[in-house]
């Protein structure tokens, strides 16, 4: 079995015109982007597949899919998986990483970032999909994910375009260990639709709020009464390197979660929206966005629980995610027969995002 051409033999088809279609691709682009995007892709699951603990999530991810789309991609293009397949891919590799790929793989190909970065997100419920096709049935576990990304090891590296490397990209070579798990949790589960993007905006702000309360009052009371803390074979000094290490972990482990959600949130709404070519397309979509409309004022919560440099640092991600989005609403909005319900819902999304922008 070759998983690449495995893909290649449905993406190069009909199904790869359709999916050029839906993100704004010419068919000559479809070919270059798939080209060079789909290995680059599968190298990176398969960096994840090459520990215990990034197999494990790839399988939970594919066993989390409706196993119905398996071995038929075109079924897949209206699927709820699609709608959610660029905060599925950003959870698995992460965010930056994603990034990183779009960036090199448009380099590459001459292809705009956004176009190649919408196409990315489409491809993961797909290579997911093939993948688990192949176990037949079954549920994968973390064993088997491992054990057929070694099969396709030389598949993937023989696909991959002479003169593209993915190795500048920061954290390619470490996936599974540079991906916290909770981070993981709330975009792994993207498949199932935009409504899993988040973590609820009630736990991720108690997250939250409680790293800041350890990294603020923590931090203080190891600095007023170490002696409290102490004991005859621990200085205090060593104490409170100990406590002051563990609040910043803390608060970084929260900073983490928060970005992951604004990446899972931000990369689902572009695949969306970039999905919508007319106003029934429109139409299909209003569930999907009012749902994420709703998650965007509990992102907000956790966003202002974060310290000043945390929050400008959040404000930027937004801010360069909505430039590359902006445009898209305002295609959409000027569809003929898009209604004003939906004109108001976009308009809305844009403010409450720009709201986050300091």
């Amino acid at each position: 079995m070759n998983l690449v051409e495995m893909l290649k033999e449905q993406l190069m088809g009909d199904v790869g015109k359709k999916l050029g279609g839906m993100i704004g691709a010419k068919e000559s682009d479809m070919g270059k982007i798939l080209g060079a995007g789909l290995p680059s892709v599968l190298s990176g699951m398969g960096s994840m597949a090459s520990t215990k603990s990034g197999a494990d999530k790839l399988a939970k991810t594919i066993n989390g899919m409706d196993s119905n789309d398996f071995g038929d991609l075109g079924k897949m293009l209206g699927s709820n998986a699609m709608s959610g397949g660029g905060g599925m891919l950003s959870g698995l590799l992460g965010g930056s990483v994603v990034d990183g790929i779009a960036t090199v793989v448009a380099k590459f190909t001459g292809i705009n970032v956004a176009i190649v970065k919408s196409a990315l997100g489409y491809l993961a419920p797909m290579v997911l999909a093939t993948v688990g096709s192949s176990f037949q049935g079954a549920n994968p576990d973390g064993a088997a994910i491992t054990k057929l990304f070694d099969e396709q090891k030389g598949n993937i590296s023989a696909a991959m375009p002479k003169g593209l490397s993915l190795d500048s990209i920061t954290g390619f070579q470490s996936l599974a260990a540079n991906v916290s798990s909770s981070a993981n949790q709330v975009a792994s589960e993207a498949g199932s639709g935009l409504g899993k993007l988040l973590v609820p905006g009630a736990v991720l702000a108690a997250i939250v709020a409680a790293a800041i309360f350890f990294f603020t009052n923590g931090k203080k009371e190891a600095e007023v009464a170490p002696d409290r803390r102490t004991d005859a074979n621990r200085p205090a000094a060593g104490v409170m390197q100990e406590a002051t290490s563990t609040v910043n972990q803390a608060a970084s482990a929260a900073t983490d979660t928060v970005k992951s959600s604004i990446d899972g949130m931000m990369d689902g709404l572009t695949s969306t929206l970039s999905a919508i070519q007319d106003s029934q397309g429109a139409e299909a979509a209003m569930p999907s966005l009012k749902d994420l409309a709703s998650k965007v004022d509990g992102l907000g919560l956790s966003i202002s629980a974060l310290p000043d440099a945390q929050r400008t640092m959040m404000g930027g991600i937004i801010k360069a995610k909505l430039e590359l989005l902006s445009p898209i609403m305002e295609k959409i909005s000027a569809l003929p027969g898009v209604g004003d319900a939906l004109k108001a819902l976009l308009l809305q999304l844009k403010e409450k995002l720009s709201s986050f922008i300091s």
